[in-house]
């Protein structure tokens, strides 16, 4: 042991004045009476050790002298000799994966890697910490912070994002951190090779971490839908990456409805491949797996079913040039008359000219807005600008000649072309689905003889494809920029039962996939769109026999001993020192 203010044991002269005081206290002569005559042979022992017999019996000293011990080892603050962390600058670098949610159910291995940080931040002698987390793109959430409070609230805060870890680009971005000569990065990890480790510098020390400890897993590595011959099937790939065989039943639902259910049996590091047969149409598909075992991450997978090359219906007095135009871009179309729409029984999209708008069936639709004889056309006399839309994009039509346009059908529209005040064509919702509106005919204008016409159709077709339902598949916290029927407004997030998650503003702010895997909703102006998180494959592998931690170049890595005091050690020795300040004061008024 030895102290940080050892100064403060000057104050051991209080202690050696309040025993002198006691020393020169009034003396009493002994006068013999006949009434302790019987006591006179008590009184001579007492009086053979007359000094030491006092002290002893005498509480108010003792107490006292306590009590100016206590205060005296509060100011010289005790130091232990402890384990200390070798170098000046410290870099944490921490895997939040997929896999480090596994455990054994009261603890996971992120858990266990915050344990060992918190190890190491309490042997921390000022040394300033860097902390980085090894996601796709690694963030840092510390620079060079030396405040104790802040670093253990920084890893309390910790969890796992189910994004794949980045170690590569993580160690690179920790690497240019580097500020001293001293400098040692850990790497928190559940199961790092020294192969999967890239050093670019040779005056840095490396200490890897790895957590590892789990040895059962089950997992769904892919499960899918499709149709063929109007039937709905699925297909899953199941693998026993454990060491024992497992039995364990097999799922698929929608919504709270089962619509497959088998039980399986499956020896240790072996796969089986389910078929799901007949299977109702849903909007999605949710296969799951009660395995119990130590990831049940990879125990659920959902997939979305969805028509990407819905059929197209040509309603109506429609210009030959479309069908040719999707015919060449491999788009089946197929032919009907007016009457005829109320027949259709597949879903697709529709393309219709020379009916009324309100005749069109409840499906995403092209609608050529013609004009009738008897209406009077709108003769273009001002330039034709475009915006900036997906359905224009790599379409120039500004250079296309127009001679009429028919007065827009009534509706909230968005304008993308535009001769001055008339609109040309527009986008917006009939029947609770997106439509494209163009307010001309094709007999008017020579666009189909321009490269951008077959273009149009192309992107028409893909954004009504889209705009039925689905927005796709996506990466755990995967960002990325939606271009919906509205680009304004608020896109509300929700979970399958219901439950709001964010908000954010189409126009402003790129799309953000939540994190944990699992079918959601997204809410824009009354339209319902879907969308799946889908696990990473490469967290569907765990490592379950255990990595031993490493270290590369470790020069500085050995543990050190260091005097260390304890902030609260003070605090201890002070308020005893004033329970028994305030016993002596107690014992005093007693003996008054």
């Amino acid at each position: 042991m030895s102290f940080a203010n050892p100064i403060y044991f000057s104050l051991i002269i209080f202690i050696a004045f309040v025993v002198l005081l006691y020393f020169f206290r009034k003396q009493y002569h002994t006068m013999i009476n006949p009434s302790n005559l019987l006591w006179r042979e008590a009184m001579n022992e007492w009086k053979a050790s007359f000094w030491l017999q006092k002290i002893q019996h005498n509480l108010l000293f003792w107490l006292q002298i306590a009590a100016l011990t206590l205060l005296m080892l509060a100011l010289v603050k005790p130091l232990w000799l402890s384990e200390g962390t070798a170098g000046e600058q410290i870099i944490w670098i921490v895997d939040t994966s997929a896999t480090m949610s596994a455990g054994n159910g009261h603890q996971s291995l992120l858990d266990q890697a915050k344990k060992q940080m918190k190890q190491l931040a309490n042997r921390l002698d000022g040394q300033e910490v860097t902390m980085i987390k090894a996601e796709e793109k690694p963030k840092l959430l510390l620079n060079r912070e030396t405040n104790p409070n802040i670093i253990g609230r920084t890893i309390d805060q910790l969890k796992v994002t189910y994004e794949h870890e980045n170690i590569e680009k993580a160690v690179k971005l920790a690497e240019s951190y580097v500020q001293k000569k001293e400098t040692v990065i850990h790497i928190f990890s559940d199961s790092l090779k020294k192969e999967d480790v890239t050093v670019g510098r040779g005056d840095v020390s490396y200490e890897i971490h790895n957590t590892g400890g789990i040895d059962d897993n089950v997992s769904i590595q892919s499960f899918g839908v499709s149709s063929k011959q109007k039937q709905i099937s699925g297909l899953a790939v199941i693998e026993n990456q454990g060491k024992r065989q497992k039995s364990f039943p097999f799922i698929v639902k929608s919504e709270d409805s089962t619509l497959f259910q088998q039980e399986i049996t499956l020896p240790a590091g072996k796969q089986t491949v389910i078929n799901v047969p007949n299977l109702p149409e849903r909007r999605y598909y949710q296969a799951m797996i009660n395995a119990h075992d130590q990831y049940p991450v990879d125990n659920d997978v959902t997939a979305l079913y969805t028509n990407m090359k819905p059929p197209v219906y040509a309603l109506g007095e429609l210009n030959p040039f479309f069908i040719k135009g999707l015919n060449t871009l491999g788009i089946e179309s197929v032919q009907l008359d007016g009457a005829s729409a109320s027949d259709i029984k597949e879903n697709g999209i529709v393309i219709a000219e020379g009916i009324p708008i309100n005749q069109l069936p409840k499906m995403p639709a092209i609608y050529i807005n013609k004009y009738k004889k008897q209406e009077k056309a709108v003769e273009l006399q001002e330039a034709i600008k475009s915006t900036n839309s997906p359905l224009l994009k790599y379409v120039d039509i500004t250079k296309t000649y127009i001679k009429f346009a028919a007065i827009p059908p009534p509706g909230d529209w968005d304008n993308l072309v535009m001769s001055g005040r008339q609109p040309l064509i527009q986008s917006g919702m009939n029947k609770g689905q997106p439509v494209i509106v163009l307010n001309f005919s094709l007999e008017d204008s020579d666009w189909p003889l321009h490269p951008g016409f077959p273009i149009f159709l192309y992107n028409s077709y893909q954004w009504l494809s889209r705009e039925t339902g689905f927005l796709g598949y996506f990466q755990p916290g995967e960002e990325k920029w939606l271009q919906l029927e509205k680009n304004r407004g608020n896109l509300e997030i929700f979970t399958a039962a219901g439950k709001s998650l964010t908000s954010l503003q189409l126009d402003k702010q790129n799309f953000k996939a939540p994190f944990t895997p699992g079918i959601y909703q997204a809410v824009s102006d009354g339209q319902v769109y879907h969308f799946s998180v889908l696990l990473d494959d490469r967290e569907k592998k765990l490592v379950l026999r255990s990595v031993q931690s490493f270290k590369i170049d470790a020069k500085l890595t050995q543990i050190e001993r260091t005097w260390r005091q304890r902030d609260s050690l003070w605090f201890f020795l002070t308020a005893i020192a004033l329970l028994v300040l305030m016993a002596e004061w107690e014992v005093y008024r007693r003996w008054l």
